[in-house]
């Protein structure tokens, strides 16, 4: 009987590309795969501010911070992958990443954070925190590569653009045969030429030299369909280009010798060389092209910064005008016209004056002026020529027969034309004028119905005043009483007979408390007003006279 032995189950694993042991992005291969995606397949170049070359993506690989570049390019993959998604604002793309990459994760499909022992995704936030910006930027690196990948399987409109280059027309429900569909020109950044990602060229020893735009970037890879492939930076400025494209010149191979022909690898290099010196001009375009819009991007940066330093409330003009109405004359009153230069008054400061001045009845800003200063004059006008008069003590002249108060200093010359008096509203005085004597205003009334008077504190009657009956008709207080104040009388118009202590001629109704002066039949006004007995101000009810 013959056995054979059973050899062991070995489960075959798929060759890993070894660690990479780069220490800047732009040695690792993943950089320019994931900016070769932008670039063909989304239109974040023209539209980022600040994305421009290979540079400018490392350098927001780079930040620690979250960067607008970076915010900008995981929106587009979002959106692309999730067309309906909503949560893509700057301060919330890092968890919606994160929640996008767990739903493919707890899938079968492999990623590249698959773990063979567990042949399960793991999820490489999880003991991370702080989000994608948080990360290193080799786990950026890794995660911008897996939604790459994702965009080119899942996304609608990836794919959509893929079989629109080559042409693909998806007809399986129908019957019919289905036509081939337009091609896109070679022009068309879409078409299969420019969406396709091929090396420039390689050298005689095989070397690969990519670009993938109009910038001095050049990578340098061995074979990539080895696992020892290797993948670096050579240029990146337009000098270290001029430098690249003079030493791939050196290293081309000699002149073969007469009859020999050149072998493919010769030929490839040769090809290379002319390659690299045809894109000198277009790189020099390139370069004037982002440094005029990189200027432009400061000079704004700078308006704004201006902006935020410059006050943007107009100041009130700190120093009072003063008004001077010269008239040519050589009175002894031009030299008070003369401008007085005053000091900036804090704005503070001069609107406290205002409310206190304003408080305490004061018409304008300060009610005391300086020696060295003074009140417009325009009050002084009296004549379309803006002269004034010659004396101050014929300005109460020019008011033209109008009515002014003595208690503005008016002489009682202007108290003659004053307007007919309105009548009283009340019931008890409808038949009473205001320019009647008080005698007919006074009615006797019972000792039980005085109210009796203070003589001392807020309630006392004025000297000035004289007490009154209560008006018919409205209801009765004992804590306010009404007064009236006769109009003063000039010197030397009162009777002889009054000597402002004995009150006997006064009529009943006005014992009651002081007087003063026995002729009541002036034209001034009488005045009423209520006064409280216990010490309070109560507001006065309307006295309709």
């Amino acid at each position: 009987m013959k056995t054979t032995a059973v050899e062991p189950f070995v489960d075959k694993k798929g060759h890993k590309c070894p660690p990479s042991n780069a220490t800047h992005p732009r040695d690792r291969w993943e950089t320019l795969f994931v900016y070769s995606f932008i670039c063909k397949f989304t239109t974040l170049r023209a539209k980022v501010e600040g994305l421009d070359t290979p540079s400018d993506f490392e350098d927001a690989l780079l930040s620690h911070e979250p960067h607008h570049v970076m915010t900008q390019i995981l929106t587009r993959f979002v959106l692309n992958l999730r067309p309906q998604a909503r949560n893509v604002s700057p301060d919330l793309i890092s968890s919606t990443v994160i929640g996008v990459l767990s739903d493919f994760f707890k899938t079968p499909e492999r990623s590249v954070f698959w773990d063979e022992d567990l042949r399960a995704n793991v999820d490489p936030f999880q003991q991370l925190d702080g989000g994608f910006f948080a990360a290193s930027w080799d786990l950026k690196l890794l995660v911008l590569r897996q939604l790459v990948e994702l965009q080119l399987t899942h996304s609608p409109e990836i794919k959509g653009l893929i079989d629109q280059a080559w042409g693909v027309a998806h007809t399986k429900h129908k019957k019919k045969e289905a036509t081939d569909a337009p091609v896109p020109d070679a022009s068309d950044p879409h078409s299969a030429q420019n969406l396709q990602f091929q090396p420039i060229g390689q050298d005689v020893t095989r070397k690969r030299y990519w670009i993938v735009d109009d910038s001095p970037r050049v990578y340098v890879s061995t074979n990539p369909w080895k696992i020892t492939a290797t993948f670096h930076a050579v240029s990146s400025t337009r000098e270290e280009y001029l430098a690249l494209v003079e030493k791939v010149k050196a290293s081309a191979p000699p002149e073969p010798k007469e009859g020999e022909r050149r072998h493919k690898p010769e030929l490839s290099h040769l090809a290379l060389v002319t390659a690299l010196e045809s894109r000198i001009e277009v790189i020099d375009k390139e370069i004037a092209r982002i440094q005029k819009a990189r200027k432009k991007i400061e000079q704004r940066n700078l308006l704004m910064a201006q902006a935020e330093i410059r006050e943007t409330r107009t100041r009130r003009q700190t120093r009072r005008p003063d008004y001077v109405y010269y008239d040519g004359g050589d009175s002894d009153n031009d030299k008070d016209d003369e401008y007085t230069y005053q000091d900036d008054v804090d704005d503070e400061a001069e609107f406290m004056n205002g409310r206190s001045d304003s408080a305490s009845g004061s018409t304008g800003h300060h009610a005391a002026i300086d020696g060295g200063r003074r009140r417009s004059t325009r009050t002084a006008v009296v004549n379309g020529n803006g002269k004034r008069a010659a004396a101050a003590a014929d300005e109460w002249t020019q008011w033209r027969g109008e009515r002014r108060s003595t208690r503005l200093g008016a002489p009682l010359e202007t108290q003659l034309d004053e307007p007919p008096p309105k009548r009283a509203r009340t019931v008890g005085s409808r038949s009473v004028s205001v320019n009647s004597g008080i005698e007919d205003m006074a009615v006797d009334l019972p000792a039980d119905k005085v109210l009796p008077l203070k003589h001392s504190g807020a309630a006392a009657v004025k000297p000035t005043e004289v007490a009154m009956e209560q008006v018919a008709g409205r209801k009765k207080s004992k804590f306010w009483y009404y007064a009236v104040e006769p109009a003063p009388m000039p010197p030397g118009d009162a009777p002889a007979s009054y000597n402002g202590a004995d009150d006997t001629n006064l009529p009943t109704g006005l014992r009651n408390g002081p007087g003063v002066g026995s002729d009541f039949t002036s034209n001034e006004s009488v005045t009423a007003k209520a006064t409280g007995l216990e010490g309070s101000l109560s507001p006065p009810p309307s006295i309709e006279a």
